[in-house]
Protein backbone atom coordinates (compact mmCIF):
# COMPACT_ATOMS: atom_id res chain seq x y z
CA UNK A 1 0.00 0.00 0.00
CA UNK A 2 1.61 3.77 -1.34
CA UNK A 3 -0.26 6.21 1.53
CA UNK A 4 1.85 8.94 -0.98
CA UNK A 5 -0.35 8.24 -3.82
CA UNK A 6 -3.58 10.40 -4.91
CA UNK A 7 -5.86 7.72 -5.15
CA UNK A 8 -6.66 7.80 -1.36
CA UNK A 9 -6.78 11.17 -0.31
CA UNK A 10 -8.31 10.32 3.08
CA UNK A 11 -5.51 8.30 4.12
CA UNK A 12 -2.83 10.57 2.97
CA UNK A 13 -4.44 13.40 5.00
CA UNK A 14 -5.24 11.26 8.03
CA UNK A 15 -0.88 10.80 7.61
CA UNK A 16 0.40 14.17 6.77
CA UNK A 17 3.49 12.88 8.59
CA UNK A 18 3.99 10.28 6.13
CA UNK A 19 4.39 12.91 3.42
CA UNK A 20 8.23 13.19 2.14
CA UNK A 21 7.89 16.73 2.76
CA UNK A 22 6.93 16.07 6.00
CA UNK A 23 9.55 12.73 7.00
CA UNK A 24 12.49 14.74 5.65
CA UNK A 25 12.37 17.69 7.99
CA UNK A 26 15.16 17.66 10.52
CA UNK A 27 17.66 19.89 12.34
CA UNK A 28 20.28 17.08 11.80
CA UNK A 29 21.46 16.49 8.42
CA UNK A 30 23.60 13.33 8.37
CA UNK A 31 23.41 10.42 9.96
CA UNK A 32 21.81 9.49 13.67
CA UNK A 33 23.78 6.43 13.97
CA UNK A 34 27.26 8.72 13.38
CA UNK A 35 25.59 11.34 16.03
CA UNK A 36 25.10 8.24 18.36
CA UNK A 37 28.31 6.61 18.20
CA UNK A 38 30.59 6.11 20.57
CA UNK A 39 33.82 8.58 19.69
CA UNK A 40 36.50 7.23 19.21
CA UNK A 41 38.95 7.47 22.73
CA UNK A 42 36.27 8.08 24.77
CA UNK A 43 35.00 5.20 27.66
CA UNK A 44 31.83 3.95 27.09
CA UNK A 45 30.42 4.46 30.76
CA UNK A 46 31.64 7.91 30.45
CA UNK A 47 29.99 8.64 26.68
CA UNK A 48 26.77 6.97 28.15
CA UNK A 49 26.47 8.75 31.40
CA UNK A 50 27.50 12.55 29.34
CA UNK A 51 24.10 11.64 27.17
CA UNK A 52 21.87 11.42 30.30
CA UNK A 53 23.00 14.19 32.35
CA UNK A 54 20.06 14.82 35.27
CA UNK A 55 20.15 12.31 37.52
CA UNK A 56 19.08 12.47 41.05
CA UNK A 57 22.90 11.76 41.55
CA UNK A 58 23.74 15.10 39.55
CA UNK A 59 20.57 16.91 39.96
CA UNK A 60 19.28 15.83 43.98
CA UNK A 61 16.58 18.43 43.59
CA UNK A 62 14.92 20.65 41.23
CA UNK A 63 16.70 24.09 40.91
CA UNK A 64 17.79 26.78 38.75
CA UNK A 65 21.27 27.72 39.94
CA UNK A 66 22.26 27.98 43.35
CA UNK A 67 19.38 30.16 44.96
CA UNK A 68 16.04 28.83 43.45
CA UNK A 69 14.67 25.38 44.37
CA UNK A 70 11.66 24.32 42.90
CA UNK A 71 9.43 22.08 44.72
CA UNK A 72 6.41 19.84 43.51
CA UNK A 73 2.75 20.40 44.76
CA UNK A 74 1.80 16.61 45.39
CA UNK A 75 -2.59 15.82 45.36
CA UNK A 76 -2.88 16.60 49.07
CA UNK A 77 -1.54 20.13 48.06
CA UNK A 78 1.86 19.69 49.91
CA UNK A 79 4.84 21.25 48.52
CA UNK A 80 7.47 18.49 48.01
CA UNK A 81 11.49 18.51 47.38
CA UNK A 82 12.06 16.06 44.74
CA UNK A 83 15.21 15.32 42.43
CA UNK A 84 15.02 16.98 38.74
CA UNK A 85 14.49 14.19 36.79
CA UNK A 86 11.41 12.92 39.73
CA UNK A 87 10.22 16.40 39.07
CA UNK A 88 9.91 16.47 35.61
CA UNK A 89 8.31 12.81 35.05
CA UNK A 90 5.73 14.00 37.69
CA UNK A 91 5.45 17.15 35.56
CA UNK A 92 5.02 15.07 32.46
CA UNK A 93 2.69 12.31 33.93
CA UNK A 94 0.57 15.32 35.67
CA UNK A 95 0.29 17.02 31.87
CA UNK A 96 -0.70 14.01 30.42
CA UNK A 97 -3.18 13.16 32.38
CA UNK A 98 -4.24 16.71 32.11
CA UNK A 99 -3.97 16.39 27.75
CA UNK A 100 -6.10 13.42 27.72
CA UNK A 101 -8.89 14.48 30.26
CA UNK A 102 -11.83 15.75 27.88
CA UNK A 103 -13.04 18.00 30.46
CA UNK A 104 -10.27 20.36 30.49
CA UNK A 105 -8.93 19.43 26.87
CA UNK A 106 -12.10 19.09 25.21
CA UNK A 107 -11.88 16.87 21.35
CA UNK A 108 -14.99 16.61 20.45
CA UNK A 109 -16.99 19.40 18.26
CA UNK A 110 -19.40 21.44 20.53
CA UNK A 111 -17.98 20.60 23.91
CA UNK A 112 -16.63 24.28 25.66
CA UNK A 113 -13.35 24.65 27.08
CA UNK A 114 -13.92 24.88 30.98
CA UNK A 115 -13.91 28.44 32.36
CA UNK A 116 -10.34 27.86 34.18
CA UNK A 117 -8.44 26.67 31.36
CA UNK A 118 -6.03 29.43 31.14
CA UNK A 119 -5.26 29.03 34.82
CA UNK A 120 -4.42 24.65 33.62
CA UNK A 121 -2.37 26.37 31.28
CA UNK A 122 -0.56 28.38 33.03
CA UNK A 123 0.43 26.25 35.49
CA UNK A 124 1.29 23.61 32.50
CA UNK A 125 3.61 26.67 31.30
CA UNK A 126 4.91 27.42 34.67
CA UNK A 127 6.46 24.12 34.76
CA UNK A 128 8.03 23.97 31.32
CA UNK A 129 9.44 26.93 31.95
CA UNK A 130 11.11 25.79 35.13
CA UNK A 131 12.32 22.36 33.56
CA UNK A 132 14.27 25.08 30.72
CA UNK A 133 15.73 27.09 33.39
CA UNK A 134 16.68 24.20 34.93
CA UNK A 135 18.74 23.10 32.16
CA UNK A 136 20.04 26.41 31.13
CA UNK A 137 20.95 26.23 34.64
CA UNK A 138 22.56 23.31 35.73
CA UNK A 139 23.69 21.36 32.55
CA UNK A 140 24.40 24.62 29.92
CA UNK A 141 27.97 22.86 29.66
CA UNK A 142 26.69 19.17 28.73
CA UNK A 143 23.93 21.39 25.79
CA UNK A 144 27.26 22.68 24.58
CA UNK A 145 29.26 19.39 24.26
CA UNK A 146 26.30 17.78 22.70
CA UNK A 147 25.80 20.53 20.56
CA UNK A 148 22.26 20.57 21.23
CA UNK A 149 21.91 24.73 22.04
CA UNK A 150 20.75 25.56 18.61
CA UNK A 151 17.72 23.32 19.13
CA UNK A 152 16.93 24.32 22.79
CA UNK A 153 17.32 28.03 22.20
CA UNK A 154 14.51 28.05 19.18
CA UNK A 155 12.29 25.77 21.32
CA UNK A 156 12.67 28.22 24.29
CA UNK A 157 12.58 31.23 22.21
CA UNK A 158 9.42 30.09 20.83
CA UNK A 159 7.33 29.46 23.74
CA UNK A 160 8.56 32.77 25.47
CA UNK A 161 7.33 34.38 22.55
CA UNK A 162 3.94 32.17 22.69
CA UNK A 163 3.71 32.95 26.66
CA UNK A 164 3.85 36.33 25.74
CA UNK A 165 1.81 36.98 23.35
CA UNK A 166 -0.87 34.82 25.42
CA UNK A 167 0.04 35.85 28.47
CA UNK A 168 1.41 32.89 29.81
CA UNK A 169 4.60 33.58 31.56
CA UNK A 170 5.42 34.48 34.45
CA UNK A 171 8.43 36.39 35.05
CA UNK A 172 9.33 35.16 38.54
CA UNK A 173 10.09 31.36 36.42
CA UNK A 174 12.62 33.23 34.43
CA UNK A 175 14.76 35.13 36.73
CA UNK A 176 17.40 32.87 37.13
CA UNK A 177 18.14 33.45 33.75
CA UNK A 178 16.75 36.47 32.72
CA UNK A 179 19.78 37.83 31.03
CA UNK A 180 19.65 34.99 28.81
CA UNK A 181 15.99 36.05 28.04
CA UNK A 182 16.62 39.72 27.36
CA UNK A 183 19.61 38.20 24.76
CA UNK A 184 17.04 36.21 22.77
CA UNK A 185 14.34 38.69 23.27
CA UNK A 186 16.96 41.65 21.53
CA UNK A 187 18.49 39.17 19.00
CA UNK A 188 14.91 37.65 18.04
CA UNK A 189 12.49 40.37 18.73
CA UNK A 190 10.32 38.50 21.03
CA UNK A 191 8.64 41.69 22.03
CA UNK A 192 9.40 40.39 25.87
CA UNK A 193 9.59 43.43 27.30
CA UNK A 194 6.11 44.81 27.49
Amino acid sequence: MNFFSASSPSNAAARVYLQPDFVQASLVKGNFRQICALPKYMDLNEWLAVNKFCTVHNCPNMSAGANIEYSWTDSKGKSVKLPAPQYVDYFMTWTQSILNDQSVFPTKAGIEFPPNFLVTLKAIYKHIMRVFVHMYSSHVHQIQMLNLQSHLNTLFAHLLCFGREFDLLERKDLVSVQDFVSALDALYGLNLGK
